[in-house]
């Protein structure tokens, strides 16, 4: 990853010196080989998914002129194309590395795909708050699944697995009433003797989180959809509300 991304500094600085010369003809033939370059580096070292995206955008105005001088409008256009290109290619090494899964040439070659984790960022379930549960000793409730579910949702968030996110908030709501003594989530939300706030987080979680659930588990395909982002699924704050309070419940005892 660190070599590729010294290489696109190189690419971008290449690509922004095309047309110096002055010659349309020129710029046009650098411009068509530093499009081929990066698009077989990107092929061998991201994937070809990204090459056709690199290949899909804008190209050059100036392959009409031949041997005589371009338009300034021309000229304008192709550098705007450039600097397209120059962006795009600013903008790679992050989305790489905010790629949820990675295929390791090592494993394409044995004939083989492994997925490789080892992304950073914010966590979904505070992992304090997961080490809480994971401390609770009960002799009713089972609190592995929960743990285990708390520690999944933090590795999708991580990953921007956002589907998976929205998800896994649902399968938490309906794992958890039998601990306030509800048979439903909506039990919980409506019924449960607690402060006014803590209700209120609850109906949150039990209609906006629970409905964007259901949108995205029961819909079928279209011929045009709108993936979930992170601001959609963070119903962080009122899960950790519902978590902390099964902790103080099992302070209670």
């Amino acid at each position: 990853m660190a070599d590729l991304a010294e290489d696109l500094i190189d690419l971008v600085r290449f690509g922004r010196t095309l047309g110096s010369s002055g010659e349309a003809w020129v710029a046009h033939s650098q411009f068509g080989g530093w499009i081929d370059h990066v698009s077989d580096r990107i092929r061998k070292e991201c994937s070809s998914e990204l090459a056709l995206e690199w290949e899909a955008l804008p190209g050059s105005p100036l392959e009409r002129f031949n041997m005589d001088a371009a338009d300034s409008a021309s000229w304008a256009s192709f550098c705007e194309a450039v600097e397209t290109r120059c962006r795009w290619l600013g903008q790679l090494p992050r989305r790489i590395s905010a790629a949820p899964e990675r295929i390791q040439s090592s494993a394409l070659a044995a004939g083989r795909k492994e997925i490789q984790l080892d992304e950073k960022g914010r966590a979904f379930v505070d992992p304090s708050r997961v080490e809480e549960l994971r401390k609770i000793r009960s002799d009713k409730f089972d609190f592995s699944k929960l743990v285990r579910m708390c520690e999944e949702i933090n590795i999708c968030f991580t990953g921007g697995c956002y589907l998976t996110v929205a998800m896994l908030t649902r399968a938490i709501l309906d794992h958890v009433p039998p601990i306030f003594g509800a048979n439903t989530f909506a039990q919980v939300a409506n019924n449960y003797t607690s402060k006014k706030s803590f209700k209120a987080s609850m109906q949150t979680l039990d209609n906006s989180s629970r409905k964007i659930a259901d949108q995205h588990l029961h819909s079928q395909i279209r011929n045009a959809e709108v993936l979930p982002n992170a601001a959609q699924v963070d119903f962080s704050p009122a899960l950790d509300v519902l978590l902390g309070e099964i902790v103080r419940i099992d302070k209670r005892g």
